[in-house]
């Protein structure tokens, strides 16, 4: 299930992102899809980013997409609950 309709939009946020490739071209509908778009930080290789939702979800997983390129894809992900 797509979980994007229940994302409050309004408290998204991603520290470290360039504000010429930012959140909405990972989570947006129709952004994400599009092969030329994509997220990118501003300054090293780490982007927090915080997703609130409109109502309690229970997350199984979460899918990241990258350059096959060796060494640009990410080595771990650190899901946290607040």
């Amino acid at each position: 299930v797509d979980l994007v309709d229940f994302i409050d939009w309004t408290g998204v946020e991603c520290l470290n992102q360039d504000p010429a490739h930012g959140i909405a071209n990972a989570l947006k509908q129709g952004y994400r899809e599009d092969e030329g778009l994509h997220l990118a930080s501003d300054s090293d290789e780490q982007l927090l980013i915080y997703i609130p939702f409109m109502q309690v979800i229970k997350l199984h997983s979460a899918l990241f997409k990258g350059p096959e390129e060796e060494g640009e894809i990410c080595n771990s992900t650190s899901l946290h609950e607040c």
